[in-house]
């Protein structure tokens, strides 16, 4: 074999030694590449998970700090309110007894009065200016007296008492005992009336009433 045969050949030789080598060292390098990358990706999620939490756990603080700070405002409110609430209260009260004042301030006039007075019919003038006024100041806060006329009503009327129809239609109010009030439409206290009965109805009634006795 001549000289620059065996030098090709053992050129080619190396250049495939090379070949195979840098091969070899490429698939090694993927091959730890390869095995690094799981660990990596892992790892960088595990970061991002770490970053969410902490951002979770930011937004989680200041949603608690502004919940306490809507529930003190909250109570804050309320105790506002109550109070608000009792002024008010108080407020309309104190108009009531002030424009009540002035009627007690003409009866006591009236009784101071009475001891000098000659003239009975100024006497019984102020009364009735006095009861005129009583009866504006029930008015103007809501107060109304129960009519009573005709026939008898439950709704309005209590019967306390009960007379013969002989003069008096059945079922009919004879007499007023005491006046009853209604408070913006509603009744209070109803008023106590004497009714007409017919004679056998009155009968009636006083057999149960010795019943019940």
């Amino acid at each position: 074999m001549s000289e620059e045969k065996k030098e090709e050949k053992d050129t080619q030789r190396e250049a495939k030694e090379k070949k195979e080598n840098s091969e070899n060292q490429i698939n090694d390098e993927k091959e730890e590449k390869t095995e690094k990358n799981p660990c990596e990706d892992i790892e960088k999620e595990i970061n991002e998970l770490r970053e969410k939490l902490k951002k979770t756990e930011e937004i989680a603080k200041n949603l608690s700090l502004a919940y306490k700070r809507l529930e003190d405002e909250f109570e804050n409110y309320k105790i506002r309110m109550r109070k608000e609430k009792e002024e008010a209260k108080d407020e309309g009260a104190l108009r009531v007894i002030k424009s009540f004042i002035e009627i007690v301030d003409n009866f006591e006039k009236a009784l101071e009065s009475a001891k000098t007075a000659t003239d009975i019919n100024a006497f019984i003038k102020g009364v009735q200016m006095i009861h005129y006024q009583l009866n504006r100041f029930l008015q103007d806060h809501g107060m109304e007296k129960i009519e009573v006329c005709g026939e008898f009503n439950p709704i309005e009327h209590e019967a306390i008492e009960t007379v013969k129809a002989e003069e008096h239609q059945p079922n009919s109010i004879v007499k007023v005992i005491q006046t009853g009030y209604k408070y913006k439409g509603k009744v209070i206290r109803p008023a106590k009336v004497v009714v007409a009965v017919e004679p056998n109805e009155e009968n009636q009634n006083e057999v149960k009433k010795e019943k019940e006795n």
